[in-house]
């Protein structure tokens, strides 16, 4: 791991505003002096996040997870301390400092295969967006479909990074290899077959328009490929219209939705996302004014990507699919997932045969809005949908429309929110609340057997009650270190490492801290960082750390501390107690060292009389030991 200059992980903190760096992730609303949002670390619907900009730290409530700037990049990128300064730094435009080393020595480093993937991406977006404004034949077919079939300017190319793979499969390994990419970031890119051609990687995308795929903080990790004239075929096979990078380390479909990062600037809890089925349709629409929409990769659509919806706190979604039976069978499918979400969505139906590309272009922004304005509940959709505009069904009908609404409503955790949906749902189907009421009830107790029911429910109230945080002597007697700087002094002159447990995080963190504090005095908190060697023990440092404290006061520091120095010293006499005894039981033990060891006993329990106590005051700190 390279060394960094001294103070310089205290400087990228100072100099990250934490709201800057996780809004992009989950938009955070003011309560109070801090912010709130919905986990990113779990899928919750009542937001329980919280984020102290100005003390620089994060406390998540449903997982237990806490920290500052570092500790947030490393748990949701998944990157290693050195991987998440890199991180920070690039994003920030902070210039990395690195502790001198001697004449002829260089620090070694090297990237996260994450952070060169998404290089990788990004160096292949910048190359197709050149092949695109090329002077040449097959360029122009590009530019051709761009400009003239889709009726979109260079400019718009340029905002959405739009370009072109050639023909030869082989131009684009070729390039990134000679910037110096390896070959095992092309192979796990995406952007090539999965086996070499030749020895050399054939590219997946080949005379095609690029369409770039951007992640919820804008890199582009994918991209989806347009079929065009120049597009060429492989034997007997038809060449598919549209070709998506595979799923690789960067690149889940289940979690990304084109155009979110665009659209998260715009949203709020007065606006709506508006979803449409294709990529050059949310374009178009971005471009006329319709500055939340996005897109699925592909038509079916999952509970991830209505949580990645639900984290930016809209107002909804509106679902704007295709008029065809297709577009209404798909729009059918997303009710479940938005309800189970707590997402309100609204349904609106295109003419048949028409995108909203081509709405735009032919009628404008003011008959897409009209098509908007139309759109009606998941309840309503559902009910129109299943009886196919009926005005009298048949009670068998209404049973079974219920029945299949009932299960989606079921996974609602809202009361309020179920008790909504069936009110509109008995409204459409002219049934009585109570009547509805009832029969919900019903569909549940027939869902499941009772004990599995009674057991659910136990489960669930367990899971919902706060995380109980488990902790050993060692780990108390830091929390206790971090938040009472009377400690540390008078503690390192009566404590004796050889109490501490350093197969754990923190026991090998209070050894550094005493043995350092022994030596020149006490530490700064924020110079601990320093002594830290793996993620194990900054994990441990920052859940102390960043522990709550307000139910502590200086006495309570006090009788905390003397806890677990009592425990740390009785847990270490009984430790040599069981030694000497153990040994006492060998056969063919020398009288003197028997007696020897008796005398050691002797003494380890007088001792065990007077363990270690520290006496604090306002004027001056005492301790004792005997």
């Amino acid at each position: 791991m390279p060394m960094f200059a001294e103070n310089f992980v205290e400087e990228i903190k100072d100099r990250v505003d934490l709201f800057d760096l996780i809004n992009p992730y989950v938009p955070l609303k003011k309560s109070g002096s801090k912010w709130v949002g919905l986990s990113p670390f779990n899928q919750e619907k009542t937001p329980s996040f919280y984020v102290d900009s100005a003390k620089g730290f994060f406390h998540c409530f449903s997982s237990g997870e806490k920290g500052d700037a570092l500790s947030f990049v490393q748990k949701v990128e998944n990157l290693t301390f050195p991987e998440a300064i890199e991180f920070l730094a690039n994003r920030f435009g902070i210039q990395i400092r690195y502790a001198e080393l001697g004449i002829g020595k260089q620090h070694t480093y090297r990237k996260s295969i994450k952070s060169e993937l998404y290089n990788a991406n990004e160096m292949a977006m910048d190359w197709f967006a050149e092949q695109f404004k090329l002077d040449n034949e097959e360029s122009k077919v590009a530019q051709n479909y761009w400009l003239t079939e889709r009726k979109f300017s260079l400019e718009d190319a340029n905002t959405f990074g739009i370009g072109y793979a050639p023909v030869n499969r082989f131009s684009l390994s070729k390039y990134l290899e000679n910037k110096g990419v390896s070959d095992t970031v092309l192979g796990k890119s995406g952007l090539f077959n999965e086996k070499k051609q030749s020895g050399q990687f054939a590219s997946r995308f080949c005379g095609r328009l690029m369409i770039p795929i951007r992640e919820k903080i804008g890199r582009v990790c994918g991209f989806t490929a347009r079929q065009l004239s120049v597009t060429p075929t492989w034997g007997d096979r038809k060449s598919p219209k549209y070709v998506n990078s595979p799923e690789t380390p960067i690149f889940l479909k289940g979690d990304l939705l084109f155009n979110l990062h665009l659209a998260n600037k715009e949203i709020n809890e007065n606006k709506e996302f508006l979803l449409v089925e294709g990529q050059l349709d949310a374009i178009r629409c971005w471009l006329e004014g319709f500055k939340t929409v996005i897109a699925p990769q592909g038509t079916a659509f999952k509970e991830s990507q209505a949580m990645l919806l639900k984290k930016s706190n809209p107002k909804g979604v509106v679902c704007l699919l295709d008029g065809d039976a297709a577009g209404q069978k798909a729009a059918f499918s997303y009710i479940p997932t938005f309800l189970k979400a707590g997402l309100d969505a609204r349904f609106t139906t295109l003419p048949e045969g028409k995108d909203p590309d081509q709405i735009l272009l032919e009628q404008g922004g003011d008959s897409l809005k009209n098509i908007i304005d139309r759109g009606v509940s998941s309840i309503e959709f559902a009910v129109r949908y299943k009886l196919r505009g009926k005005h009298n069904p048949q009670a068998s009908e209404i049973q079974a429309v219920s029945s299949l609404i009932f299960s989606s409503i079921s996974e609602v955790d809202s009361l309020i929110m179920k008790d909504t949906y069936l009110k509109e749902l008995s409204r459409h189907l002219k049934v009585s609340f109570q009547t509805m009421n009832e029969e919900f009830n019903n569909f549940n107790r027939s869902k499941k057997p009772r004990y599995k029911g009674i057991n659910h429910q136990l489960e669930e109230n367990s899971s919902k009650k706060p995380s109980q945080r488990l902790t050993t002597a060692e780990d108390d007697l830091l929390f206790c270190l971090l938040h009472d700087n009377r400690v540390a002094s008078p503690l390192a002159q009566i404590f004796d490492p050889t109490w501490l447990n350093l197969d754990i995080p923190a026991g090998r963190i209070l050894a550094k801290i005493m043995a350092e504090t022994k030596a020149d005095g006490p530490v700064e908190t924020t110079r601990m960082e320093q002594f830290l060697e793996d993620d194990m023990e900054r994990n441990a440092y920052q859940q102390n750390f960043f522990q709550e404290v307000s139910s502590f006061d200086e006495n309570s520091f006090l009788q905390h501390t003397n806890e677990c120095l009592l425990a740390l010293f009785i847990r270490s006499i009984k430790q040599k107690e069981k030694e000497i005894l153990d040994n006492l039981d060998q056969p063919n033990g020398a009288d003197g060292t028997t007696e020897s060891l008796r005398e050691k006993l002797q003494q380890i329990r007088k001792h065990r009389k007077n363990p270690p106590k520290l006496i604090l005051s306002d004027q001056h700190t005492r301790y004792s030991h005997a």
